[in-house]
């Protein structure tokens, strides 16, 4: 029977050019103990050497010859590796994959059944010598093609009507490998050879286009203020609404980019506590373009208060790692939320009612000036004057958002630019 209790993992890393570099090894254990895993991380040799090599994790685990421990926590693994993994439902789905016992599986045995099919660009492996040659293949680790999504739509329902379904009846969802996770159905497919990431509705909404038409909205609202988004899809199959998000992990062809959390990075253990200032001192130690990105960082955090996507959390913000060096990725998970009004992150040591002071004062905590501020404070808001003309235009359902418009008015009446 196998040892549950440790694991050891090789990685590995797919550069932009579409080259796999083994990185070093992951060693887990103590991992049946509530309270006492642990975790080790060691680059290898080769990697250190080599000429495109880059830290994992540029704050936790930079470039050397050390042996590197994880924080204690729940998890056995650094948080970078973490992040390669799902939430909520998404885990769900791959431990099914892999076969775990749900009561008893962590992450590292997450990561032993991930494998190649994460985003980002980690691979893992248990066998150093089974890393097969056709990790690089066109479409590897890219989830189903798009063709196939209405079978693993219908599979998603079944699975959240009964988490016992049996595999052989969700074989289209569990190859999908769900590995973008979350706390409702998304997996990855392929669509006229890219990647791209599909998020549909639960059984249990209330209205089966109302996230998927709030999340459109956000997104191309967040592009209109300035901020650099993905290419975004809405789609309909089967009766049931579909909103594709371009991947901004695949580089070109089969190339990949790495993507680290805001999470990772800050190691915060409580989130509540953190603010955007923390993040933008982040991007200042990593960034190849720190004055760009912390510029964009205000206008993420202004598009967030703007239209309530309250759950602003560090897992909804990354760096991304392509050949020019660290960079602020693309905004992403951009929703008006119709049940929190508050903020995750803080702003002025506040997580609202938010005033234009709030978010002028926190952004001179950025490093940048008040001058800087208040431009782009006075931008943002000219291009999400029509926010209400965008949420007809996607379709936000009336009976459903009365409450979120209301608090929207209120929130622009409260910034003065109502």
């Amino acid at each position: 029977m196998k040892d549950l209790a440790a694991i050891s993992l090789h990685v590995y890393v797919i550069t932009p050019g579409g080259d796999t570099l083994y990185a070093g090894r992951i060693l887990s254990r103590n991992l049946a103990s509530p309270d006492r895993k642990e975790g080790f991380f060691k680059y290898s040799e080769d990697y250190l050497r080599h000429p495109e090599a880059y830290p994992l994790d540029p704050i936790h685990l930079p470039l050397g010859t050390d042996t590197f421990k994880a924080a204690r926590g729940e998890s056995g693994i650094h948080a970078v590796f973490d992040d390669s993994l799902p939430d909520a439902w998404g885990r769900t789905i791959l431990a099914k994959r892999a076969g775990l016992d749900k009561t008893r599986f962590t992450s590292a045995h997450l990561l032993e059944a991930l494998k190649d099919s994460g985003l980002g660009c980690l691979l893992y492996s248990s066998d150093n010598n089974q890393v097969a040659k056709s990790q690089n293949e066109k479409g590897r680790g890219f989830g189903i093609e798009f063709a196939r999504i209405s079978l693993a739509i219908g599979e998603a329902s079944l699975f959240e009507k009964n988490m016992d379904t049996e595999n052989q009846e969700l074989q289209h969802l569990l190859a999908c490998g769900s590995s973008a996770g979350g706390a409702r159905p998304k997996v990855l497919v392929q669509l006229d050879g890219q990647g791209w990431l599909a998020k549909f509705s639960s059984i249990r909404d209330t209205n089966p286009s109302l996230l998927v038409s709030l999340e459109q909205a956000g997104m191309l609202l967040a592009r209109q203020a300035g901020l650099e988004i993905p290419e975004v899809q809405r789609r309909q199959v089967s009766d049931r609404d579909i909103l594709l998000i371009k991947r901004f992990d695949i580089a070109s062809g089969t190339g990949r980019n790495a993507l680290v959390s805001m999470r990772t990075l800050t190691g915060s253990e409580n989130p509540y506590l953190m603010s955007y200032a923390d993040m933008a001192t982040i991007i200042r130690k990593i960034s190849a373009r720190p004055d760009v990105d912390t510029a964009a960082l205000f206008r993420w955090m202004l598009v967030n208060v703007l239209l309530q996507n309250t759950d602003d959390h560090l897992q909804n913000f990354s760096m991304l790692h392509t050949r020019d060096g660290w960079r602020l990725s693309p905004g992403y998970d951009i929703t008006p939320n119709i049940h929190q009004e508050r903020h995750i992150l803080r702003v002025n040591n506040c997580d609202g009612p938010l005033s234009r002071q709030d978010i002028l004062a926190e952004g001179r905590r950025f490093g940048l000036s008040a001058q800087k501020c208040r431009r782009l404070f006075d931008e943002v808001c000219e291009r999400l004057q029509n926010w209400e003309e965008m949420f007809d235009a996607c379709a936000v359902p009336w009976e459903h958002t009365r409450n979120l418009r209301i608090s929207l008015h209120q929130k622009w009446k409260l910034l003065h630019i109502a």
